[in-house]
C-alpha cells in the first residue's frame, strides 16, 4: 500500500515538463540572474569573459566566465546552465568545475 502511494507522485515527477529553454536573447539574462542568486549579498556581480554557448548534450545554453564582487581583486570561475539556473563556482568544486569547463570547452 505504501510503495503504491509513493509510485503516483514518483510518476508524476518524471512525466513533469521541464523549464523551457529561453531565446537567444535572454539567455544572458538568465545567466546573469542565476549568478546573482548565487552572489545574494552583492546586487551586481561582476561578470568577465562571459561565453554564451548552445549546450553540446542537452537542449539549451551554457555559460562560463569569471564572477566577482564589483570591487574585488580576485574573480572566480564559474559554470551555468540554462535553463534549469545551476550554476557552479569555483569555490564550490574545484575539480567539478573544470571538468564542466573542459567538455564544453570553456
Amino acid at each position: 500500500m505504501f510503495v503504491k502511494m509513493l509510485a503516483v507522485p514518483l510518476i508524476f515527477f518524471a512525466a513533469a515538463p521541464g523549464e523551457p529553454s529561453p531565446a537567444s536573447g535572454d539567455v544572458r539574462a538568465a545567466v546573469v540572474s542565476t549568478l546573482a542568486r548565487r552572489f545574494a549579498e552583492y546586487a551586481h556581480p561582476q561578470i568577465k569573459g562571459l561565453v554564451i554557448k548552445p549546450d553540446k548534450r542537452m537542449a539549451g545554453y551554457v555559460a562560463c566566465g569569471e564572477v566577482g564582487p564589483r570591487a574585488a581583486a580576485h574573480y572566480q570561475k564559474f559554470f551555468v546552465m540554462v535553463p534549469g539556473g545551476l550554476a557552479v563556482l569555483d569555490s564550490d568544486d574545484h575539480e567539478l568545475l573544470s571538468r564542466y569547463w573542459s567538455l564544453n570547452d570553456c
